[in-house]
């Protein structure tokens, strides 16, 4: 026996006519959706804005200033940078033995952390040189974003470097300057990068909607 939707002659009833009507329409929302939760690139973008190529990279160039004569000085008085921590480090044990690191711990500490720290603003410049460059370069708003994170941590690092390493008498009194200098100009560089017009000219983020999602289903 023959399927009558096998009959070229057919003609086909409205509710068969409705029911392909309504799956073209379904098939056309799920395609709007898919393309709102993941939006196409545009294939050319254009030169990224002054704000992203030019101000952020100079405030940032700026701050790393900052940041490398901290690491020359930090290193060329080194010794007397990791006198004067441990000796305050020795306060703290006789101050307040329970709240501070045994007697056996002060020399590893003194001798570990002064280096390690300035070898650490050395880090945070170089990831947020490629993350600031990869932005403009890629048109990448995960790097900027990235830039962002690295800045926020740095930030809050240069307050604690100013308080070990140079908050003491026989370090120059320019120093914390300096450190508070490169703090302000990194906060000046992220600023840039959060201007309408890089926001405008980098991509739409491709993070996940859940109210969008919600509705596809």
């Amino acid at each position: 026996m023959t399927d009558p939707a096998d009959d070229p002659d057919r003609v086909p009833t409205q509710a068969e006519l409705d029911a392909e009507d309504l799956a073209a329409i379904e098939r056309r929302s799920k395609d709007k959706d898919a393309a709102n939760l993941y939006p196409p690139r545009e294939s050319d973008p254009g030169p990224p804005p002054a704000a992203l190529a030019r101000h952020a990279r100079i405030a940032w160039w700026c701050s790393a200033f900052a940041g490398l004569i901290s690491v020359v000085y930090g290193f060329s008085h080194l010794g007397t940078i990791t006198d004067q921590l441990r000796q305050r480090l020795q306060e703290g044990v006789t101050t307040d033995p329970r709240n501070a690191s045994g007697p056996e711990q002060v020399n590893s500490l003194a001798g570990f952390f002064p280096p390690f720290m300035l070898v650490m603003i050395v880090v945070f410049l170089v990831i947020e040189y490629l993350l600031l460059v990869a932005a403009a370069t890629h048109h990448s708003r995960n790097c900027r974003n990235f830039f962002l994170a690295a800045v926020v941590v740095n930030l809050l690092c240069i307050p604690i470097g100013i308080d070990l390493l140079f908050r003491n008498p026989e370090v120059s009194s320019l120093m914390p300057v300096v450190g508070w200098i490169q703090f302000g100009l990194l906060v000046l560089a992220a600023l840039f990068t959060l201007q309408r017009a890089v926001n405008q000219w980098l991509p739409p983020s491709d993070r996940m909607r859940p109210t969008r999602m919600l509705r596809g289903r």
